[in-house]
């Protein structure tokens, strides 16, 4: 199985959406990338926990927050390799060091190594860090 690495464009495409305009997606009706499936919880004192599963048969997905009010970007776990989704696959995976009582904004991408699959995003959400 190939590996994908979060840098380069899709690192790029992804920061660069976090500005949280619409959700992008594929209209390929030849099994287009799908979002992810993901759920946000506060789980201790300054810390957001991540549930996420790739709904697809490609690809890695990734969890990630608009942190503050300018919505400074981090990927859950700093995008390690243990926090992203293969194919078929659900992880979990933490933001830590936020300050408690603060919200962020958290959604979920999906990306691959194939000119059509986009980079679909998840809704987002906001969340309150305990």
């Amino acid at each position: 199985m190939t590996r994908i690495r979060l840098n380069g464009p899709v690192l790029l495409a992804a920061s660069a959406a976090l500005v949280f305009g619409p959700v992008v997606g594929s209209a390929n009706a030849q099994g287009s990338l799908q979002a992810p499936q993901v759920t946000f919880t506060g789980t201790a004192p300054g810390t957001v926990t991540a549930t996420l599963h790739n709904p697809n048969s490609t690809g890695q997905c990734w969890a990630e927050a608009g942190i503050g009010p300018e919505r400074n970007h981090r990927f859950f776990a700093d995008g390690a390799p243990g926090s992203l989704a293969d194919p078929g696959q659900t992880v979990t995976t933490k933001l830590e060091g936020l300050e408690s009582g603060s919200t962020i904004t958290a959604r979920g991408g999906c990306s691959d190594n194939t000119a059509t699959g986009g980079i679909p995003m998840s809704e987002t959400v906001t969340v309150q860090v305990p």
